[in-house]
């Protein structure tokens, strides 16, 4: 009835809210609608864990809680070089990050070695 609906960058609650606006009125007269994700894109951990590749999302997802995923940290991973590569960066830079930074869905997050 709507079409497609952008839904890029919104948070479920702001979907529900524009198709039940987009409903009401013109098709419906008092819609509920709810909005539920089936499957996130994978996330990517690279560097010093013991596992690196792709990996589901789980919301809540940080560094620490991806590199568990990964099998851990190796002996020689550093805790303070640390960087994530955000999905959707026009420029691809990475950032800093620390172990407890948040983790979305299609980022690559790598762990540098360290060397002391």
């Amino acid at each position: 009835m709507l079409g497609e609906v952008r839904a890029r960058g919104l948070t479920i609650g702001e979907i529900e809210k524009s198709v039940t606006a987009g409903l009401s009125g013109r098709y419906l007269v008092n819609p509920r609608v709810s909005i539920t994700i089936d499957e996130y894109r994978p996330f990517y951990i690279n560097g010093m864990v013991e596992r690196p590749g792709g990996y589901p999302f789980q919301p809540g997802l940080t560094v620490l809680k991806a590199s568990s995923l990964a099998g851990g940290f190796k002996e020689r991973a550093s805790f303070s070089k640390i960087t994530i590569i955000r999905e959707g960066d026009p420029t691809n830079r990475p950032q800093k990050a620390e172990v407890n930074s948040p983790v979305n869905p299609g980022d690559t997050v790598f762990i540098e070695e360290s060397f002391f």
